[in-house]
């Protein structure tokens, strides 16, 4: 792993620590949620662009999540979809 990367995330995020099965299981998770959850991911783990929201695109999200800390990341993924299942219970 790039040292001069590694300063800029987590030290315990996916990207340089987690091996190719959890790597592959973050992708399975990530692949569930809408482009605005999954934007909503980012943001709440802490990950921020130079570049204008409205230029970026689900590429740009996925391609920066690892990036996150995984207990960030595990944490705020479960309250993303647990406000779905809030949100799909109220439109019952």
């Amino acid at each position: 792993m790039n040292e001069d990367h590694a300063k800029y995330h987590s030290p315990n995020a996916f990207c340089g620590n987690a091996g190719p099965e959890e790597m592959k299981h973050m992708q399975s998770l990530i692949d569930k949620l809408t482009d605005e959850e999954l934007k909503r991911l980012v943001k709440n783990c802490g990950i921020d662009f130079i570049a204008n929201e409205e230029d970026l695109t689900r590429e740009d999200y996925e391609g920066v999540v690892d990036e996150a800390g995984r207990e960030d990341f595990y944490r705020v993924y479960e309250s993303i979809i647990s406000s779905r299942k809030e949100k799909s219970k109220r439109t019952r």
